[in-house]
């Protein structure tokens, strides 16, 4: 099967039936709204129902009519492009590719050697997509094809920023639509170079050959100035960004040259001197270091720690997230195929020069380098991350008593939320839309009401903890939404169109949107962003998207939870991510007891 054999086949989205997307809402703000609220959230919800929200309703199916996916343009312009805040903190994913796990590391190979091996299986997908043999992927329990579009800003993809909105840009191709880009930027020490990657064959060149190539890169930075830091304007406010970016252009063809060979590149590959001790320093240093050697516009932004540590930071408008975790365990997984690079290997032919961008800037561009580094750290600063593994049990032990692990876990972090701060969380869990053309992601609102009671008996000391009573709260909860979860059926999505719908026409924004319980389900912005990384070793982690919540990523094991990332902002005197991480550990200890001992 080719990789996009399926595109013309795959089903648009479809719109949801008004009174079940409703109905669906109402379900999921009863956790968080008094009786009286829920009587008036109810009374405004059916007059919505029966009011203008038929009309909009009706102009959705219109769009519908003329667009295989009627919610894509406004969920890239309304949630990513159109946002003027940092990329790093607000939007970009960063993974980790768990080296020290390698069966090779411990046998004295350098940390250097590591990055043109790290390279090299970028590559290989790389030249997979371009030749279409990356196999569909496709629903569990149906085999339905997924919509494989997202695949294609894994490479080669950028996003420009705009005054007033940022514009996404994809320069891949495969084989069969024509040449695509086949160079890399490098970032080493405030200096920007290109370099060539793949031979006149369309072939990656070979470990040795991208080894000299960094290496030359490298000696070329050493014992000299560093550059002026370019990239650091990438982490800083859109529309500034914007406009610095405007005038370097205008100062010359060069600059604009400059721009265009990394915003087409493959990926960015940051040298990085920071020397992490463990993932959990890998991934602050990649999301939230000091803003210097990274590329942030760019899709796939690969780190390179001295110490031989690697990580990479993904650009989350064209893709989402799991397809990052694909790209990283593609790397981590390739990596232990190929095996250490050998010190007496040589290239067998003369390896490209790399091509240093030399840009020209004025004090002006040089203050705003200064002021976008300033702020961004002082910014990053206030993350905290935390992701310690969690070795007790796994995936294994969960399901021998015929529990779903991602639901199971789900419980766990509600448990832990409503031990540390005696409220339940408004909840995003991010599912799966690709079964649909050029789909993305519904909102599944994980903290329904059989939780909350579940976690209320939890927390009563004067109830015993009986198995089948929590095991009946869990079940009933857990058929709602590994419904949801399973066929992406929920609320949010058909919301955002209907509100965008009255925004494009013009009229006043109705009640529902401007209802209590709206802002108090949504939290202003979900309190919890809880998601699957996946069943692999390779952990991840997002920044928080409000000031008062968390973001939890985590890793399923057989025998283990690979790591439970946990991110919050210490300015908020309410969340700590310290003491959230040690009440998810807690709760999965007092579950597994739960389960041994009923």
């Amino acid at each position: 099967e080719r990789t996009w054999k399926y595109q013309d086949s795959i089903p648009p989205l479809p719109v949801p039936p008004l009174k079940n997307t409703l109905d669906k809402y109402l379900e999921s703000v009863k956790p968080f709204v008094t009786a009286e609220e829920y009587k008036h959230t109810e009374t405004v919800v059916r007059e919505f129902e029966q009011g203008v929200g038929q009309s909009l309703h009706q102009q959705l199916l219109e769009r519908a009519k003329v667009k295989r996916n009627w919610l894509e343009d406004w969920w890239v312009d309304l949630m990513y492009l159109q946002s003027r805040h940092s990329l790093p903190l607000t939007s970009n994913v960063v993974g980790f590719v768990p080296v020290t796990d390698h069966m090779w590391c411990a046998i004295g190979v350098e940390p250097a050697d590591r990055v043109p091996l790290f390279l090299l299986a970028s590559l290989y997908l790389w030249k997979l997509l371009r030749k279409e043999q990356i196999p569909v992927d496709k629903a569990v329990l149906t085999g339905q094809p997924f919509c494989m579009d997202q695949f294609r800003s894994m490479f080669s993809a950028h996003r420009i920023p705009g005054v007033a909105m940022d514009k996404l840009v994809r320069h891949f191709k495969t084989e069969s639509e024509g040449p695509s880009p086949t160079h890399i930027t490098v970032l080493c020490k405030g200096r920007v170079f290109k370099m060539e990657c793949v031979d006149q064959d369309g072939e990656p060149l070979t470990p040795a050959e991208l080894k000299i190539q960094l290496e030359g890169v490298k000696q070329q930075c050493e014992n000299v100035c560093e550059g002026p830091h370019i990239s650091v304007l990438t982490a800083g406010n859109r529309t500034e960004w914007a406009k610095t970016r405007e005038k370097m252009m205008e100062m010359g063809p060069v600059n604009a040259h400059n721009l265009s060979v990394i915003e087409k590149s493959i990926l960015v590959l940051a040298f990085d001197d920071a020397t992490p001790k463990d993932s959990r320093e890998a991934l602050h240093q990649t999301l939230a270091g000091s803003g210097k050697n990274r590329w942030f516009d760019h899709v796939n932004t690969e780190v390179a720690f001295k110490n031989g540590l690697f990580a990479g930071n993904f650009e989350h408008t064209p893709a989402d997230g799991m397809v990052a975790a694909y790209l990283g365990y593609f790397v981590f997984a390739q990596s232990q195929r190929i095996g250490p690079i050998r010190k007496d290997q040589v290239p067998a032919r003369p390896a490209p020069e790399p091509e240093e961008l030399i840009f020209t800037i004025d004090d002006e561009i040089r203050d705003e380098i200064i002021h976008t580094q300033e702020t961004f750290i002082k910014q990053a600063s206030d993350l905290e991350l935390v992701c310690p593994s969690f070795t007790d049990y796994g995936k294994k032990f969960i399901r021998s008593f015929k529990l779903h692990p991602d639901y199971y876990i789900q419980t766990a972090l509600q448990l832990a939320y409503f031990r540390l701060h005696r409220k339940p969380a408004p909840t995003h869990q991010p599912a799966t839309l690709r079964q649909y053309y050029h789909g993305r992601t519904e909102t599944v609102r994980s903290c329904t009401m059989e939780v909350v009671n579940w976690c209320k008996t939890m927390m009563d000391n004067t109830v015993p903890n009986n198995f089948h009573v929590l095991y009946r709260y869990y079940s009933e909860g857990s058929k709602g939404v590994l419904n949801l979860l399973l066929f992406s059926s929920g609320c949010d999505r058909h919301l955002l169109g209907l509100r965008a719908i009255s925004q494009s026409a013009g009229i006043p924004l109705p009640s529902l949107f401007r209802d209590t319980a709206y802002t108090k389900s949504l939290g202003s912005g979900y309190v919890m962003l809880n998601t699957l990384i996946g069943y692999t070793p390779a952990p991840a982690a997002v920044a928080p998207k409000v000031p008062h919540g968390y973001c939890i990523a985590y890793n399923i094991q057989p025998d283990r939870f690979v790591s439970i990332l946990v991110s919050a902002w210490k300015s908020c005197k309410e969340t700590s991510a310290e003491e959230m991480s040690a009440s998810i550990h807690q709760s999965l200890r007092d579950m597994r007891q739960l389960l041994m001992t009923s």
